[in-house]
């Protein structure tokens, strides 16, 4: 329910409930329909969310940091590679790339009394940057672990050129400290204190951890759990801040979010900065930043998020302001993400939510748009208020206009195709089959597309190994053939089929065949997937789960004793009584299997959306401001509890924690 403005109204569950019972039996409404079948749903995706959270975070992993010790030759290496802007995580093997990451944290260690400041030994940061790449998932040909280290050069880039940081080639000389001459920095970005520029790093080195491979679009369009939980608003980011908090928790950095004084502050700048990285909230940035660069009296602190998200988002899309060829090589890894991404929602029968290339034309075209609608927009922008980034700027500008000859350049080409010339093989291959996606964060996919739930957790949510790399799945279905054997569903376009090891080549498509049906495809030997978050687990997961099935079934047996059945309805009946919990939980869990007869076992059955109960301000709208909404679901299933698969059990920790 929502009044005149838009805004969801809080329901007073017990007056409603007394006010409008049907009868005096206790059947009044109380914030859902009837049809819902999920009178504690939200209660469960919070549960659901946080537990998963957990359960991912709390998992101990090795801690043993061999890429701080590194050879003189490889850490003169990486030391002058992340000095450049040509600087390409993507050629680096996966050690030297969260070594890269640590020697970063290094040359900002190297300002005078910075590690007096923060009060984090470099040990922490080592283990902090380790458990944070093992939950990067790297089956992401974009969103991965490279991805986060190329903004965090970015950013230490961007900061070292405008005077704030020393370079990182300082760490060649053995000792030696950097001092700040604040009058040769460019006076806006001069605001930034030390804790401010830390918390700055941890944000870019950690805004997409834990990032599915899946757009906010599709979370939206889904209707996962974290789409739930976050009432559609900066899903993802939202997910990334929490998780950020957790890993620093975990990793002995909590402190520095509960600090008496400057702890609010940290957590607000934290914040501001992930949520920056919304492309949704991209044009309500440039209005606030517009409006400081003219003057506006922001507060102090404002003026600090502003700055340190104007950093970030030109990090976070910095691809078209690197040289053309580094530029060239993430546009293609983000086509084959998108590609992934379109198969799926395919396979789930969702609205596509996004559109990659399918030629070499449409490629460049798409660059030229998103470099005249957003990248250089902001870069000129940032650099009016910061001059040291015109630079950037000016990069990005002199791409664009490589990227306008190539568009003609290959529009030339195809109005004269060669004689004889055959079908060109696609643009960018999906990277994932649509069953690959099975071992994301399971709150960012559907509640019907998930691993079984009985299947315990892997030691880590994803091992730091490339897609060629990944070890197959240790569990009992990994000997079985995949359960996607075949899946009907239309492809990105009528050119674009793939067949993944195919038992016989297709035959030759007629001419007659142009208007039929797009071709079926077909995943008969698909490459076993990497353990599932929910698919291989040590011991402790089972009291986890257990204790989580006694939580869910007092929130069930609560409101069926109190609220649909008694004739009076009060706060202390929400209290279940010993029996109601014992009957519940001492049943069996229904456990959701996939279907393994050719076709696929996911339907597109709606799930409800909630409201967030988190209040997350950063200062502004424009800077991550949130506002709290009640649990009031309003889901629309119709699918009957038979049908539907269990909820899982457990959801992020709030975070304003």
């Amino acid at each position: 329910m929502s009044d005149a403005m838009g805004r969801r109204r809080s329901v007073d569950v017990g007056g409603l409930a007394l006010a409008l019972s049907d009868e005096n039996r206790g059947h009044g409404w109380g914030g859902w329909e009837e049809t819902d079948c999920g009178e504690t749903r939200y209660a469960e995706v919070l549960i659901d969310v946080r537990v998963h959270t957990e359960t991912m975070v709390s998992q101990e992993c090795d801690h043993i940091h061999s890429f701080i010790n590194l050879n003189f030759d490889t850490r003169q290496r990486l030391v002058e590679s992340l000095s450049s802007w040509h600087f390409e995580p993507l050629k680096l093997p996966d050690e030297e790339v969260i070594a890269c990451a640590y020697i970063l944290f290094e040359a900002l260690y190297r300002i005078e009394h910075m590690q007096d400041i923060v009060a984090v030994p470099l040990g922490c940061v080592a283990t902090f940057l380790q458990h944070l790449c093992q939950l990067y998932r790297q089956a992401n040909t974009y969103h991965n672990f490279q991805h986060a280290l190329d903004v965090f050069q970015a950013v230490y880039h961007f900061l070292f050129t405008s005077g704030m940081v020393p370079p990182v080639t300082l760490l060649l000389e053995d000792g030696r400290t950097w001092t700040r001459d604040r009058e040769s920095c460019d006076p806006l970005i001069s605001c930034l204190t030390d804790e401010d520029l830390f918390a700055l790093c941890i944000a870019a080195v950690g805004h997409d951890v834990g990032h599915p491979g899946l757009t906010n679009a599709f979370m939206k369009n889904a209707k996962t759990p974290l789409a739930v939980v976050y009432d559609d608003k900066s899903v993802l980011e939202q997910m990334h801040y929490s998780l950020i908090l957790q890993i620093m928790r975990h990793n002995n950095l909590g402190f520095l979010l509960d600090r008496p004084a400057s702890g609010p502050l940290f957590r607000k700048l934290l914040l501001g900065t992930v949520l920056a990285t919304d492309m949704g909230v991209h044009f309500d940035f440039m209005t606030e930043f517009r409006r400081l660069l003219d003057g506006a009296d922001f507060p102090e602190l404002k003026q600090r998020i502003l700055v340190c998200q104007a950093l970030i988002k030109c990090a976070d899309i910095s691809n078209p302001s690197r040289p053309y060829l580094v530029s060239q090589h993430w546009a293609t890894a983000l086509e084959s993400e998108w590609s992934s991404q379109l198969l799926l929602e395919k396979h789930l029968q969702l609205p596509p939510s996004v559109r990659p290339s399918d030629s070499r034309v449409g490629e460049a075209n798409g660059q030229i748009w998103f470099n005249n609608t957003f990248a250089r927009p902001l870069f000129e922008l940032v650099a009016e208020g910061i001059p040291s980034l015109e630079q950037f700027a000016c990069q990005t500008r002199e791409n664009l206009a490589l990227w306008h000859l190539r568009a003609a350049e290959l529009a030339a080409e195809q109005e004269q195709p060669s004689e004889g010339s055959e079908p060109k093989a696609p643009l960018n291959w999906p990277s994932q089959a649509p069953n690959d996606f099975l071992n994301a964060f399971p709150p960012a996919l559907p509640e019907s597309f998930r691993a079984p739930e009985d299947l315990p957790y892997p030691v880590c949510y994803h091992h730091h190994r490339r897609l060629s790399t990944i070890a197959p799945s240790t569990s009992s279905s990994s000997s079985t053939p995949s359960h996607y054997e075949s899946c009907e569903s239309s492809l990105p376009s009528p050119s674009f089929s793939p067949v993944i090891e195919p038992a016989a080549a297709p035959p030759p498509a007629s001419p007659s065949s142009s208007g039929s049906l797009p071709p079926r495809l077909e995943l008969t030997t698909v490459q076993s997937r990497a353990p599932s978050v929910a698919s291989t687990a040590p011991s402790t997961s089972a009291s986890v789960f257990s204790i989580t099935n006694e939580a869910t079934a007092a929130i069930r047996a609560a409101y069926k004793a109190s609220v649909r059945k008694k004739k009076s309805f009060h706060r202390s009946s929400w209290n279940p009584s010993p029996t109601a919990v014992t009957a519940l939980s001492q049943s069996a869990p229904v456990v959701p299997t996939l279907a393994t007869n050719g076709r696929s076992p996911v339907s597109p059955a709606g799930s409800g959306s909630g409201d967030s109960p988190m209040s997350l301000s950063a200062g502004s709208q424009s800077t991550g401001m949130l506002t709290p909404s009640p649990l009031t679901p309003e889901g629309n299933a119709t699918t009957t509890t038979e049908a539907r698969t269990p909820l899982l059990k457990a959801a992020l920790v709030p975070a304003s924690s």
